[in-house]
């Protein structure tokens, strides 16, 4: 070997022009937190069609979006009940002052998949949703992870063996998995708590909730942990965390996405702009061998639509759901809504539906626990001690059931549909929209004890005639957008539902589209969760 000095200072030289090779290509593959062109609050709430180009441009990588969103997590989530105790006596004080919207994290093999999609992004390979982080509640299979349903009776569950059908699309178009979300006990109330994972709230206003059955997935949405999650909806379980964290999200019509042959409920996307959850929609539906009931072909969802101008648009206030009426904040949101049909040139039809919570609730509710959904009250003879108030309050709400109560449903939903048909579709309307929510106030621990109530206009009602979700689940091959309005005086989003005839899932979006250009979006321009709590 030469171990001249001029032969050390040539291999010195070629080791000094590698290293610097090796360093500039990683700067150029791998943006450096330090010197991005965003702030980690910028990347934690981009939306991921404004990511998935920025990716294809290399400005951002998705460890880089994955990384700022964790940081969100361990700053406002709280802690996990890893110990999985009973939390009855913890309610108010398990993460208080957190949004507490998580059941566990899959931060290690998120952090592996990011550096892979990083690398697809690199030599082209990239899928649809590429490195896009989805949270996935608790009810959705994902290979290896546990579904609970939020109940201490089943809390030791096997991991599940396989992906279910929508989660193997969101997989295959890659997808991040990085947390599993809070749902409320058995997907039984329209807020999230239990006594396994405690309250989860909302991040525009800590004391209010987040909605159920898809809380957990709404409050991740709203507090920029993940981009997109993961819904289903059985009575508003999509609908109604997406009005109270400033959301969108679809209810598909029955048979649109790989969910279950029972007509009543639907999976369905969640995200923070219309855009967002078009896109997902758009990944999510079609036809599956895992479920027998879903619709062929597979429908497409464009990221843009037609405009609205000249078309006929109903609108109904819903005055007679409630004896009272509906809260001024539902009221006022409908007010918005109608300005901004007018603002872009469509004509107003104002209509009534002739249904009401007094009478609608209970048949609807004992038609859904005719079907196979009653084995969600398994094991509360047995152990009564171990369920949350909210299940042993609705099932002796539920009743005795017989075949009348199911007979008694498919008299109501024909007496629905005719309604609808008459006033809104046979008159030449494109859509149909109505309040979400008889009120956007309601405490995040409802119904925990006697006082946690949600009064509007100063009357208590049951909390099931709260929500105005419901009849399009009886109703269930109508498609219904939810979508944001604005926020009420107490910082809590307040939203509407947007309904287009049967399987005519794109009117629903054409409308939900047009709204998106003329109302003030949330999660842009400063308006975004600050974390308050004050009642």
């Amino acid at each position: 070997m030469n171990n001249s000095p001029k032969a050390f200072r040539f291999l010195l030289a070629v080791l000094m022009a590698f290293s610097f090779a090796v360093c500039v290509s990683a700067a150029q593959a791998a943006p450096n937190p330090a010197e991005s062109k965003f702030t980690q609050e910028e990347l934690a709430y981009m939306p991921a069609v404004q990511l998935i180009e920025l990716f294809k441009k290399g400005e951002t990588t998705p460890s880089e979006v994955l990384e700022a969103q964790i940081s969100r997590v361990k700053k406002y989530n709280g802690e996990y009940n890893v110990s999985r105790r009973d939390l009855v006596n913890e309610l108010d004080t398990f993460n208080a002052g957190k949004v507490n919207a998580i059941t566990f994290d899959n931060f290690d093999e998120a952090r592996k998949l990011a550096k892979e999609a990083d690398e697809r992004y690199r030599n082209g390979t990239a899928r649809r949703l590429e490195g896009i982080t989805v949270g996935i509640k608790d009810e959705n299979e994902v290979k290896g992870w546990r579904v609970d349903s939020a109940s201490l009776l089943m809390k030791d569950n096997e991991p599940s063996a396989a992906d279910g059908a929508m989660i193997q699309k969101l997989r295959k178009e890659g997808a991040i998995f990085v947390f599993q979300t809070t749902v409320p006990e058995q997907y039984l109330s329209p807020m999230t708590w239990s006594r396994l994972y405690g309250v989860s709230r909302n991040p525009w206003n800590l004391y209010y909730g987040t909605g159920g059955s898809s809380g957990g997935s709404g409050a991740a949405l709203a507090a920029g942990f993940c981009t997109l999650a993961t819904g289903s909806d059985m009575g508003g379980s999509i609908r109604i965390p997406s009005a109270m964290n400033g959301l969108y999200g679809f209810k598909p019509p029955f048979g649109r996405v790989a969910t279950s042959d029972n007509t009543y409920e639907t999976l369905g996307p969640m995200a923070r702009t219309f855009a967002d959850m078009a896109l997902m929609q758009d990944v999510i539906a079609g036809p599956s061998p895992e479920v027998h009931s879903v619709i062929r072909p597979k429908l497409d969802y464009p990221q843009k639509y037609t405009p609205i101008q000249g078309q006929k648009v109903a609108i109904a206030y819903c005055r007679n759901w409630l004896q009272g009426g509906l809260s001024d904040e539902s009221n006022h949101a409908m007010d918005t809504t109608v300005a901004a049909l007018k603002k872009a040139g469509a004509q107003v039809e104002v209509i009534e539906l002739d249904v009401e919570a007094e009478s609608f609730m209970p048949t609807y509710f004992k038609g859904l626990m005719s079907t196979s959904m009653y084995v969600i009250f398994n094991g509360l003879d047995e152990h009564r001690d171990l369920f949350s108030s909210y299940v042993k309050n609705l099932e002796a709400y539920a009743g005795n059931l017989t075949p009348q109560d199911q007979v008694n449903a498919e008299m109501l939903l024909m007496k629905l549909h005719r309604d609808v048909q008459q006033k809104v579709f046979e008159k030449g309307c494109i859509a149909l929209i109505m309040p979400t929510l008889a009120t956007p106030h309601f405490p995040a621990d409802l119904e925990a004890t006697p006082d946690k109530t949600a009064p509007v206009k100063g009357k208590t009602y049951p909390n099931t005639n709260l929500m105005l979700t419901p009849i399009w689940n009886l109703a269930s091959r109508y498609p219904v957008v939810a979508m944001p309005v604005e926020l009420s005086d107490k910082n809590v989003p307040v939203g509407v539902q947007i309904v287009s005839n049967t399987y005519d899932d794109l009117n629903a979006f054409r409308v939900a589209y047009a709204l998106s250009k003329t109302i003030a979006p949330l999660y842009k321009d400063g308006r975004f969760p600050d974390f308050r709590n004050a009642k």
